[in-house]
């Protein structure tokens, strides 16, 4: 077991010691726990009790638990291929050995370390035993020196050799308000009994985000390639974004959606103060996100008729405008003639392919290339004459 000896006068040692855990990943990756609902082609819906209960069983398999501690008292190892962590005790080392999922690595390392130095302990840590070593030293420095609390959030996961065990999987400020997932559903069954009444097109969590998309219509009026108008909700139990309910448009064809145009056309709840306010907020946003819905997607359909006289350089200038990086932009553009897309070098073709290559993303960027298309959409109508767009060069 590891052991910690503090002097006030000197910085931190270590003595000789193996954590007691297997092999496995330095840090715990971002993984998928649930993805259900519809799939390219392919119509299937869930009902929000169902998700319900899928996030019952997950959190009591989970079984979350909080800490409230200041990183001074707690000790990263970066040995024997792992990133582990223990809380200091009156005694020394806590004998529970922690996992540490990435999220709750780089958040800490924002708190803790000068800034990209993260991922420069992780890099030293694969030079081998001294690199390991030098970086749990160096860790164990710079956290000396932050004794303020922050709140530390884990959870049960099982490790790479069948074991279970507690993992840190974010850290927060103490202001920070705990609004699960689980929590976040039970409000919308029991306060927007319009919204729990919609066919749940997708439900899918991560480690850190879960994202449900609603039916506003009814399910049989779906077609291959029709835009629909769906209600989008997202929850980040790991402080990556907060409690958001937006209006979008969805397409059965790839499964791809496009949220509307700002944010001022989403309601969005921070997590913190009183989470009483999200469960009474819930209801009345839902008749305002079906009409917002509705409108995006009479402007697609009008986008349909906009042709582009050079759809690769129109794309590329408005991704641009978006701040996509160079891999989506050239994603984008290549996917122009996929045969998903709207037909022809219209404005409605450029949408389809940049949301399609959303899809290869993870969520938060999902969602970021979705918002993109949207506006990119807006733009092109507003500058649209007579039902082309002329591109200059």
């Amino acid at each position: 077991m590891n052991q910690i000896v503090q002097n006030p006068t000197t910085p931190a040692t270590f003595t000789a010691g193996t954590a007691t855990i297997g092999e496995g990943p330095r840090l715990i990756e971002n993984r998928t726990m649930f993805n259900k609902g519809a799939r390219p082609g392919k119509l299937s819906t869930l009902h929000l009790e169902e998700v319900r209960d899928l996030l019952r069983r997950q959190s009591e398999a989970q079984e979350p638990v909080s800490f409230d501690r200041s990183p001074d008292q707690l000790h990263m190892d970066f040995r024997n291929g792992r990133v582990t962590a223990q809380f200091l005790t009156r005694d020394g080392l806590d004998p529970e050995v922690l996992l540490v999922h990435k999220n709750a690595y780089d958040q800490l390392s924002r708190t803790i370390l000068p800034s990209r130095f993260g991922n420069g302990l992780l890099e030293q840590a694969e030079l081998g035993e001294n690199g390991e070593k030098l970086s749990t030293f160096s860790w164990a420095l710079f956290s000396q020196r932050n004794d303020k609390p922050v709140k530390l959030r884990s959870v049960r996961t099982r490790d790479a050799d069948g074991t279970v065990r507690r993992m840190l999987r974010s850290q927060h400020s103490q202001t920070f308000a705990e609004y699960d997932n689980l929590r976040f559903v039970d409000d919308l069954l029991n306060n927007a009994p319009e919204l729990a009444n919609m066919p749940v097109l997708e439900f899918k969590v991560t480690d850190t985000l879960m994202r449900l998309r609603f039916c506003t219509e009814d399910v049989g009026a779906f077609e291959l390639n029709k835009p629909m108008p769906i209600i989008e909700a997202y929850n980040s139990e790991a402080g990556r974004r907060s409690t958001v309910l937006t209006a979008a448009i969805w397409k059965l064809i790839c499964t791809n959606g496009m949220q509307t145009f700002s944010e001022k056309d989403s309601f969005r709840w921070i997590h913190s103060g009183n989470t009483q306010r999200i469960s009474d907020g819930v209801a009345s946003a839902v008749e305002n996100l079906q009409t917002k819905a509705r409108g995006v997607v009479k402007l697609y359909n009008e986008a349909l008729d906009v042709a582009i006289d050079d759809a690769f350089a129109f794309m590329t200038r408005e991704l641009k405008k978006e701040k996509l990086t160079k891999e989506q932009i050239n994603k984008a553009t290549a996917a122009i003639g996929h045969e998903w897309n709207a037909p022809g070098d219209t404005l409605a073709t450029v949408i389809d392919a940049t949301t399609l290559i959303a899809q290869e993303f993870d969520m938060f960027e999902q969602a970021n290339i979705e918002r993109a298309a949207a506006r990119m959409m807006q733009r092109g109508l507003a500058a649209a004459d007579n039902g082309r767009i002329l591109v200059h060069a």
